[in-house]
């Protein structure tokens, strides 16, 4: 291989890595947030990439793999309250995968509920459920304790 075949393959791996890379962020944008982590303005994203106290309303037609995360003070359904992962092995002792999220969850769900003010809606408990695996092989299953919820009123 010459010096310049070299340099053109390189060049084209390079380039080939940094589309792939932009691919991610133009297909989800980075989503513009305060000092506090609250985001600033409507952006439509990917439901696993949602944040602990984030707003979003699934969007629609999108078989909730989708949401529009929104600041909380403006319209939306739901609020991610938790998020964590469990070992896939470990699911079938605890009834299957509902069980152990819903086990998972339950304390946070639980403290959530007392936030909610008197006469509001109640909330609903509902989960964003993926999979991957570990640099050791190990399938992990990654999930979201979400919950319906109320715009927060303004101050």
């Amino acid at each position: 291989m010459t010096a310049l075949t070299r340099a053109t393959t390189a060049s084209i791996v390079a380039v080939a890595a940094l589309a792939a890379l932009a691919g991610c962020s133009l297909l989800y944008p980075e989503i513009p947030r305060d000092n506090n982590g609250q985001v600033l303005e409507p952006t439509v994203i990917g439901s696993t990439q949602l944040l602990v106290n984030d707003c979003f309303t699934f969007v629609e037609g999108s078989n909730l793999s989708e949401a529009e995360v929104t600041p909380c003070g403006e319209a939306h359904t739901h609020i991610v309250i938790g998020k964590g992962e469990l070992a896939k092995s470990s699911i079938p002792q605890s009834g299957g995968l509902q069980n152990a999220v819903s086990t998972a969850c339950s304390e946070t769900f639980s403290a959530f509920k007392e936030t909610v003010a008197e006469g509001a809606a109640r909330p609903d408990q509902e989960f964003i459920v993926s999979e991957r695996t570990t640099d050791e092989g190990i399938l992990m299953i990654g999930y979201a304790c979400i919950a319906t919820d109320e715009p927060a009123p303004e101050a």
